[in-house]
């Protein structure tokens, strides 16, 4: 028999996130990769449902505090709600200041670094991943109020100087971040779970039948779900049996419902915006033939790569997307259709585009599975993984147990 190997002490991460916990891909793949080695993870999220709530989600404690989602324009209602919900959990956080290895924090806004302060003043480390930058947001929604901007963007230098290290979606951002800062930032790829997201039939049809697009994510101006509609509007005569499926939550879904009984295509597109979670997204999008990713151009999207595009890619379903350099850095021509500009008109071309050629969709869409191969997540989590281990190194080599290695 050879000497018992020492057993890793299982880490004990506490996550932050503004933001419902069952519908966040990039939180819930990060969490639940973790507890499935064994970790234990704590995510302090928004309140849900009617009275807030912890239960375990896929192995997860997930701790509703009472706060609730708000969408809107108002910067002093977002003020408020930051502050509120980063107050909460620092509290929480106070009372259980030594029950974790390591606090992660994830935007927006970056300030809820900060949460982990009990845990930092006892030498623990904080690591931010940055989804989207604040300021980002609040110049696409707030450009008149300059004084704003400038302390949003002091507090994102500042979360950052405070954090141990800095993870983002990917390696675009990943630079602009270390242009900002002298912290160590990583790039760990927002892509799909392939546990989850996993490789469909090919779906077919025929030119002139019934042809399937559809869109998921948040609802706003700046997403081109809008430009969407009104291709589908335009496509009335040229593609008959074209369908709009809509899926998502956000301020203008009252807008949306109105721009489409206004536009007269209540019979083609279909808007649901109840929240689905991502678990059961999977099977919605296995019922589509093409996916469209039409964001508008804007601060906030110069430099972003969409969740939904990598889930469309990971499935095997052809895409119609807007070009920035970000999308056009990890997709190529040959992987999706490029709507330039993403306007109506653009997107009702690169739609008829596709629908025309089946054959050509489907050697795109082969193009782009074999692009994902080294993009999913099985692949990316180990630099995760790499991450959180170098932060915890002490705490992670502590043995609890011993176990007979393997004769």
């Amino acid at each position: 028999m050879s000497s018992p190997e020492p057993v890793r002490r299982p880490l004990r991460i506490l996550m932050v996130v503004v933001t419902d916990y069952r519908t966040d891909a990039r939180v819930r793949r990060q969490a639940e990769a973790l507890v499935g080695r064994g970790d234990h993870v704590t995510v302090l999220a928004l309140q849900v449902g009617e009275r807030p709530q912890t239960s375990v989600v896929n192995g997860v404690r997930v701790v509703e505090l009472p706060i609730r989602k708000y969408r809107g324009s108002s910067a002093g209602a977002y003020l408020k709600l930051y502050g509120r919900f980063t107050w909460r959990a620092l509290s929480w956080a106070a009372k259980h200041r030594r029950e974790f290895d390591l606090v992660q924090a994830h935007s927006m806004p970056e300030t809820l670094v900060f949460c982990g302060l009990p845990q930092r003043m006892r030498g623990l480390p904080i690591l931010l991943d940055v989804h989207d930058l604040t300021s980002k947001t609040f110049e696409e929604k707030f450009a008149s109020r300059p004084a704003l901007l400038g302390s949003v963007r002091a507090s994102e230098r500042a979360s950052m100087r405070f954090s141990t290290e800095v993870i983002t979606a990917n390696e675009p951002y990943a630079e602009l971040l270390r242009g900002i800062t002298s912290t160590r930032v990583t790039s760990v790829l927002n892509c799909p779970d392939d546990a989850v997201f996993q490789p469909r039939a090919w779906r077919e049809w025929q030119p002139g039948g019934e042809f399937v697009a559809g869109y998921h994510g948040l609802i706003a101006e700046r997403q081109g779900v809008f430009q969407a509609v009104e291709a589908v509007a335009l496509l009335r005569e040229e593609l008959p049996g074209l369908k709009l499926r809509i899926r998502g939550a956000g301020d203008d879904s009252p807008r949306l419902h109105e721009h489409i009984a206004r536009l007269g295509v209540g019979d083609r597109v279909h808007f649901d915006d109840t929240p689905i979670a991502v678990t059961d997204l999977p099977a919605e999008l296995g019922e589509l033939h093409l996916g469209l990713v039409p964001h508008q151009m804007g601060p906030l999207t110069r430099d972003i790569l969409p969740n939904k595009i990598m889930e469309y890619a990971g499935v095997g379903v052809p895409i119609v997307s807007f070009r920035n350099q970000t999308v056009a850095r990890y997709f190529d021509e040959r992987a999706v259709v490029f709507a330039d500009p993403a306007d109506g008109p653009g997107l009702a071309k690169a739609i008829a585009a596709v629908a025309g050629d089946p054959v050509a969709a489907r050697a795109r869409s082969e193009h782009t599975l074999g692009l994902m191969t080294e993009r999913m997540w099985s692949r990316q989590r180990a630099t995760y993984f790499e991450v959180i281990d170098r932060m915890t190194r002490t705490a992670a080599a502590r043995p609890v147990v011993a176990r007979a290695a393997a004769e």
